[in-house]
């Protein structure tokens, strides 16, 4: 497309479109069809191009057709889910996605520690996820892996059902299995052993010679003409025990697998806010259900509130009264129905005013 230069009759001047002008005699510029042809039609080819359809009255088509061509010539941004669409290597194939089981997994080996390890601590405060090895008794499913690790082989019986009994180390020396090598035969992993004293002999002088020069003395030699007791013996020295030279730790066993962070929950003191929970004066309701007792029970008969919570008593019939009684004051007087709340330990009584239909129902555990 340019200006219509090889057509003589158009009257360009230095190539280009001029007005008329009538005072210097300047003939303007005449457009002939062939070219005005021409550049119609090559912006209505671009104004296609772009989707649009040509409509003499509108006069922002050009620019809207002009857009579109720009925006779907160039390709829509690719979504990047791997390092190499970034022309990065992918050094981790692995999916960004993990289970539940995956990351339990990954949580139990992110400590090096496995659960059954036992540690020395040089102080008497047990670390998050261990327990002292005090041979104490601790519930499985409180420490379910260390249960399981542990298994029976410490319980001493009395452990009671869903539970296992750790170790005692308190004031012990540890020793190496012999595991067949034959220097501390016949051990059991986990077995005890007392202290004992390496069998020896002391020698003892005789004094029957001049000069305190001693000689070998033998039980029965009589050649001296010196008795001496049997029962001769060395002085004794030394304590109350054989020992080496050491320091005092305390024993612990890592009990949970869990990393061990300010984050984690303290396994031990939550067991004992779960039990202090369950020790707790509950409501009513709490742990209880309905329960029919009308076979089991007797008009005018008094009952005791042995549950250990409050429940709740309901009786009704069809024809007559019902009268109740609680800790041997009335408590309702009506017809048809008596609903009431028993506390724990006190007595109770339902009197039916006749026996069409009684239905005696309690709220308890």
């Amino acid at each position: 497309m340019d200006y219509p230069k090889s057509v003589p009759s158009v009257g360009l001047l230095n190539g280009k479109f001029v007005d008329e002008n009538p005072v210097t005699g300047q003939v303007g510029s005449l457009i002939s069809s062939e070219w005005g042809n021409a550049v119609t039609d090559e912006l209505l080819n671009v104004i296609r191009a772009g989707g649009e359809e040509p409509a003499e009255a509108e006069h922002d088509q050009l620019l809207a057709a002009i857009k579109a061509i720009v925006r779907d010539s160039i390709p829509p941004e690719k979504i990047r889910t791997t390092l190499a669409d970034y022309g990065i290597t992918d050094a981790y194939t692995k999916s960004v996605t993990y289970t539940k089981a995956e990351i339990e997994a990954l949580l139990k080996n992110m400590s090096a520690l496995p659960v059954g390890a036992m540690v020395p601590f040089p102080k008497g405060t047990v670390p998050a996820g261990f327990l002292e090895v005090d041979g104490s008794v601790q519930s499985a499913a409180t420490y379910p892996d260390l249960a399981a690790y542990l298994g029976t082989a410490f319980n001493t019986g009395g452990e009671g059902a869903g539970n296992f009994r750790l170790p005692e180390t308190r004031g012990e020396f540890l020793r190496g299995w012999d595991h067949g090598r034959g220097v501390d035969a016949g051990r059991a992993v986990g077995s005890w052993q007392a202290d004992e004293f390496k069998s020896h002999t002391h020698s003892v002088k005789d004094s029957s010679s001049a000069g305190n020069v001693f000689d070998s003395w033998v039980y029965g030699d009589t050649g001296n003409g010196v008795t001496d007791d049997e029962n001769l013996k060395t002085n004794p020295t030394g304590g109350i025990e054989t020992r080496p030279r050491n320091l005092a730790v305390m024993w612990c066993i890592k009990a949970w697998n869990a990393p061990i962070n300010q984050g984690n929950i303290d396994i031990s003191g939550l067991a004992a806010n779960v039990s202090a929970l369950e020790t707790r004066p509950r409501g009513l309701g709490d742990g209880q259900a309905w329960q029919n007792v009308t076979a089991s029970r007797v008009s005018g008969t008094v009952y005791t509130n042995t549950t250990g919570r409050p429940i709740q008593v309901q009786a009704s019939i069809t024809t007559g009264a019902v009268t109740a009684t609680c800790g041997g004051v009335a408590v309702a007087t009506s017809a048809y129905h008596a609903s009431f709340v028993v506390p724990v330990g006190a007595t109770y009584s339902v009197t039916f005013g006749s026996p069409v239909n009684p239905v005696w129902s309690e709220l308890r555990a």
